[in-house]
């Protein structure tokens, strides 16, 4: 998992690393030692080579503060600092076809799938708009499913299915089959639960893993 000690790490690592190769490798793109960087649909810029992340309005280009938590933080340094290039494979797996998924698959239910279920299994339709506000697309699976483009290498399907007269509301979370390539399977339930968060329980008041300012 990601903790507050991984960032100095995570930087030094970014900032060692060539950002020419990165923005090659993440399809970010590099100039005047700025990345360009998409996470969650939000356009970001990531300074190089102190990995300084603000969010860059699309409409008058002013670079502002953005807020994020400490695991989103170095979730982003890490995607550009590690990519592999690897395009994505269009086959779609799910947390625990991923590498050791079922050894963290109990806390990926708790954390990602049952706080989604149970908020939005009844309201299918804000499901939707809340996504389609970040980027999302339609998926074919479930009763809902959109896709989220967390970054441009690494997408991730959230799948609804409604409750039914003998069983409950249930979620799903899939994975493009190259996302190993590109982070762990402990990095990708961050992931996962961290682009939740940021799409569909941005107000913190359904999460108990939100956002604090870094």
């Amino acid at each position: 998992m990601c903790t507050r000690n991984a960032l100095p790490n995570v930087l030094e690592e970014f900032a060692a690393k060539d950002p020419s190769q990165m923005a090659e490798l993440s399809g970010a793109k590099f100039e005047n030692n700025v990345f360009s960087l998409s996470y969650c649909n939000l356009p970001l810029q990531i300074s190089y080579p102190d990995g300084d992340i603000k969010l860059r309005f699309k409409e008058d280009k002013v670079a502002t503060p953005v807020q994020l938590t400490n695991d989103e933080k170095v979730i982003i340094l890490h995607y550009l600092s590690r990519s592999s290039g690897l395009p994505l494979r269009g086959q779609w797996i799910s947390f625990l076809e991923l590498g050791s998924g079922q050894m963290h698959w109990s806390s990926f239910q708790k954390e990602v799938l049952e706080p989604l279920s149970r908020e939005y299994g009844s309201s299918l339709d804000l499901f939707f708009e809340k996504g389609q506000e970040y980027g999302g697309t339609p998926f074919s699976g479930g009763d809902a499913g959109l896709i989220i483009p967390v970054f441009p290498k690494v997408p991730v399907a959230y799948l609804l299915w409604r409750a039914g007269d003998e069983f409950p509301s249930r979620a799903q979370a899939l994975f493009d089959s190259a996302a190993g390539a590109y982070f762990t399977t402990a990095t990708l339930f961050v992931l996962a639960k961290q682009a939740l968060t940021r799409v569909w329980f941005t107000d913190g008041s359904k999460h108990d893993h939100l956002a604090e300012e870094v």
